[in-house]
């Protein structure tokens, strides 16, 4: 496994990531069962970022199951927001939030602490007096985790966010993948600008990069979001990526992973093999950069 420097934290994350979104896999039965093995092969394979958030079922709680008298090393991040759904990202929803976290993990203290979905709350909730910035300081000042940051798919808002040099830690989704560089245009060069660690999530882009009937979708998708030149760029970049070795997962996240502002890349495994799949990724090394034109 590669690692980064996770912005002005100075943590030496892995490239790749785990995140927790489907750790319990398709069987509920089985589901801590197989978060637990999950979790086991990433940090057998040197993974040691994680990330959750309570929007994610109960993957806090596998999560906790998963890590309970882990001596391996790791950085674990999870979020505030959605919980319960009228959460107004005020000072004591924050605290509040992130102390059912802890419980639910079993962990005395966090690495990160993000605002989930920074749309939802918007700039005034979050940066007024008692709002979201100042209940993610108190949980610092109180130990409850040690940096702080935001996650969304608001470019701009994001952006303006990141510009504020508060923030230590972002996380985005959607908008970087081989097909798309909206991310790169304001919101990793304000990051940057700030020494903000970046976690970059969901680059397989709904399935553009999965392959088969998931593929299909995504193109749709893009087609009836952005208009057809968007899918038939999409569709063109596809083409270019065939060239490539390795599976078409692994060629997206080299593809972001050839971005030396990007920290981690964010891999939401439900199998043993989807997050071998993607920790090789991080040792084939970068895709040149490339366009479809």
């Amino acid at each position: 496994m590669k690692y980064r420097t996770l912005g002005r934290s100075g943590a030496e994350v892995s490239a790749v990531s785990l995140g927790g979104a489907y750790l319990g896999g398709e069987d509920a039965d089985r589901a801590q069962e197989n978060a637990c093995a999950v979790v086991d092969r990433a940090l057998e394979l040197g993974v040691n970022y994680i990330d959750t958030a309570p929007l994610y079922g109960d993957s806090e709680k596998l999560l906790g199951g998963a890590l309970a008298g882990e001596t391996r090393p790791f950085y674990l991040s999870t979020k505030v927001g959605f919980d319960p759904q009228d959460f107004d990202y005020s000072h004591d929803a924050v605290l509040w939030s992130l102390e059912r976290s802890l419980k639910r993990l079993g962990v005395p203290r966090l690495f990160g602490a993000q605002l989930h979905e920074v749309n939802l709350a918007g700039w005034e909730r979050i940066m007024k007096p008692g709002g979201g910035l100042e209940g993610l300081r108190a949980a610092q000042k109180r130990g409850l985790c040690e940096i702080i940051g935001v996650t969304g798919r608001a470019i701009p808002l994001l952006t303006r966010l990141a510009a504020t040099g508060e923030f230590d830690l972002l996380l985005f989704y959607h908008d970087y993948h081989p097909a798309k560089q909206l991310a790169t245009e304001e919101l990793l060069p304000a990051a940057a600008a700030n020494g903000m660690g970046v976690v970059a999530a969901t680059v397989l882009a709904g399935g553009l990069y999965v392959g088969g009937e998931p593929q299909e979708k995504a193109l749709g998708n893009i087609a009836e979001q952005d208009g057809e030149e968007a899918r038939e760029r999409a569709e063109a970049v596809l083409a270019k990526l065939a060239a490539e070795s390795g599976t078409l997962p692994q060629k997206a996240f080299r593809y972001v992973l050839g971005d030396d502002r990007v920290s981690t890349v964010a891999n939401g495994p439900s199998t043993i093999a989807h997050i071998e799949e993607m920790a090789a990724a991080a040792e084939m090394g970068p895709l040149e950069y490339f366009t479809a034109d």
